[in-house]
């Protein structure tokens, strides 16, 4: 009995020093919030893009740039915690929603979700080499070789900027 009890402790003593030291994703710091940037290639001539066209375009609804190329809509993996946050507040649905909607969609034989794109590193590098791509990372992902569009005339970091979860 004392030799479980001690290996049922140790047990514990690891899972505790391996949660603090990999929290989840999802927890963020006490009001600390996650802003995220919409991105295209540093040549596109898209520079800004409604909150309405980023929803739609999500929502796998036709939305073209300014030179009239349609814009194709890349997500992140299923269940990271950016996307959980964008779907929240770009598309106003939590998983469950989301996954609800994308069914309704198939069975009515329309189109299906925007193209999810994995890990974060080949998801630059299609915006970047595919003409018309469109996608989010978090401010500080973004580098010189990606354009950040204002959403709704805002871009991240300015006060009422719509994309903060």
């Amino acid at each position: 009995m004392l030799a479980r009890r001690r290996f049922l402790m140790s047990c514990f003593g690891v899972l505790s020093v391996l949660g603090a030291a990999f929290p989840p994703a999802s927890l963020q710091a006490a009001g600390q919030k996650v802003t995220l940037a919409i991105v295209v290639s540093k040549d596109s001539p898209l520079s800004a893009i409604s909150s309405r066209e980023l929803k739609r375009l999500y929502l796998s609804e036709i939305v073209s740039g300014p030179d009239g190329e349609k814009l194709i809509a890349l997500n992140q993996a299923s269940g990271a915690a950016d996307r959980v946050g964008f779907e929240r507040t770009v598309l106003g649905m939590d998983p469950d929603e989301v996954g609800r909607y994308w069914i309704d969609r198939k069975i009515r034989g329309r189109s299906g979700p925007p193209k999810t794109v994995t890990p974060l590193e080949r998801l630059r590098r299609a915006i970047i080499h595919v003409n018309g791509t469109i996608g989010y990372l978090r401010v500080s992902e973004v580098g010189g070789d990606l354009k950040v569009l204002s959403v709704d005339a805002k871009k991240p970091g300015e006060k009422g900027y719509p994309l903060e979860y």
